[in-house]
C-alpha cells in the first residue's frame, strides 16, 4: 500500500489492530499500536474490540478504564462487546462499573446494555444492585421496557420476594406496558411457592389460599387482556399443580391445552407422571404413558428416570404390604 504511494489512515490502522487480534496475534497488535507515531482514541477502541474478540476481557476493561479517565469511552458498540464479555464471565461488579462510568460521562447507554446488566444481577440473585441500577436508569428517563420489567419480576420471584415482584408488576401496567405470556408465566410460578417452615401450619395454609386466589385473578386478567398461554405457560401450571397435589387441575389444564391446538411435550407429561407417582396412583401414571405413545412422543431421559423411580417406589410399597 505504501509502495503505491497510499497513506494509511485511522481506519486502516484500526482494521490491522482488530485483524491481528482476531488472527490470534494479540502481542503483534499491541506492538503495532505502540509503533504508531500518531495515535488517536479510535485506535485504542480498536484495541478494546480486538481484546474482546479473543476474550482478553481483563485487558479490554483496563484499557477502557484508562480511556474513561481521559473523558473518552469509545463507541456504544465497543461498550456492548466489553459488557457482553464481562456478563458472560460473571464479572458483575465490573459490568456495573462500566455502566456507571458511561453515566458519569453523560453518555446514556442503550436499553439493550442496561437490560443486559440488570439481567445478569437478577440471574445472580443480587436484586439490591439490580434494583439500584433499575432506579438509576428510570431517574434518567430511560423507561424500562417489558423485558427489563419481566427480568426484575422473575428475579424477585426466584427469591420468593413476592411483594417487590407485584409492586413492579403493578408499576409496569400503570406505565401502559402490557405484560406478555412470559411475565404471567413467571408470576404463575410464584403462586405455588411453598413455605418450607412447618412450624406455622395455619399461617402456611392461609398463605396457600391467598396464592391460589392470586393465581385465579392472574389467569382471569391474562385472558381479559387477550394474552394467550403457550406450551411453556401451561406446562408450568401443570407442573406446579402436580407438585401441590392438585392432579385434577393439572389434568384439566392438559385437556384445555390440547383443545386449544397446543401439543404437550415431554416436560408436561413428565410433570403429570411425577404427580401421579407422588400420589401413588400407578394406574393414572400408566394412562399418561399410553397417551404419550398415542401422541407419538418418545420418553426422554428425564421421563424414563421418573418412570423407573416411580415403579421402584411402587414395588417397595407393595413389598411392605
Amino acid at each position: 500500500m505504501e509502495a503505491q504511494g497510499l497513506k494509511p489512515n485511522t481506519t486502516t490502522h484500526n482494521k490491522i489492530i482488530e485483524g491481528l487480534c482476531i488472527g490470534g496475534k494479540v502481542k503483534e497488535a499491541e506492538a503495532f499500536l505502540d509503533s504508531l507515531e500518531e495515535k488517536c482514541s479510535e485506535n485504542y477502541v480498536a484495541m478494546i474490540n480486538g481484546y474482546c474478540e479473543v476474550n482478553y476481557t481483563k485487558e479490554a476493561f483496563e484499557l477502557f478504564i484508562r480511556l474513561s479517565k481521559q473523558g473518552f469511552i469509545g463507541s456504544k458498540t465497543s461498550c456492548y462487546k466489553l459488557l457482553s464479555n464481562l456478563c458472560r464471565e460473571g464479572k458483575n461488579d465490573k459490568a456495573l462499573m462500566l455502566l456507571e462510568t458511561m453515566l458519569s460521562l453523560d453518555v446514556n447507554p442503550s436499553q439493550i446494555l442496561c437490560s443486559r446488566v440488570i439481567g445478569t444481577f437478577c440471574q445472580a440473585g443480587d436484586m439490591t444492585k439490580a434494583q439500584s441500577l433499575f432506579n438509576s436508569l428510570d431517574d434518567r428517563g430511560l423507561t424500562p421496557d417489558l423485558i427489563t420489567y419481566t427480568m426484575m419480576i422473575n428475579g424477585y420471584c426466584r427469591l420468593n420476594r413476592l411483594k417487590e415482584a407485584y409492586v413492579l408488576f403493578s408499576d409496569m401496567k400503570k406505565r401502559g406496558i402490557k405484560p406478555d405470556v412470559i411475565t404471567y408465566t413467571v408470576l404463575f410460578g410464584s403462586c405455588f411457592a411453598i413455605n418450607l417452615s412447618r412450624s406455622h401450619c395455619v399461617q402456611h395454609a392461609v398463605k396457600s389460599e391467598e396464592r391460589r386466589m392470586r393465581l385465579s385473578t392472574l389467569w382471569t386478567e391474562m385472558k381479559d387482556m387477550d394474552v394467550q398461554p403457550d406450551v411453556i405457560c401451561y406446562t408450568v401450571l401443570i407442573d406446579r399443580n402436580c407438585k401441590t397435589n392438585n392432579i385434577e387441575d393439572a389434568i384439566n389444564l392438559l385437556r384445555e391445552m390440547i383443545d386449544r391446538g397446543l401439543e404437550p411435550d415431554n416436560v408436561a407429561y413428565t410433570a403429570l407422571l411425577s404427580g401421579y407417582f407422588r400420589k401413588g396412583d400407578i394406574e393414572g401414571a400408566v394412562l399418561v404413558v399410553n397417551e404419550m405413545e398415542m401422541s407419538g412422543i418418545q420418553p426422554d431421559d428425564r421421563t424414563k428416570s421418573v418412570l423407573e423411580h416411580g415403579i421402584l417406589k411402587a414395588r417397595k410399597v407393595q413389598f411392605r404390604h
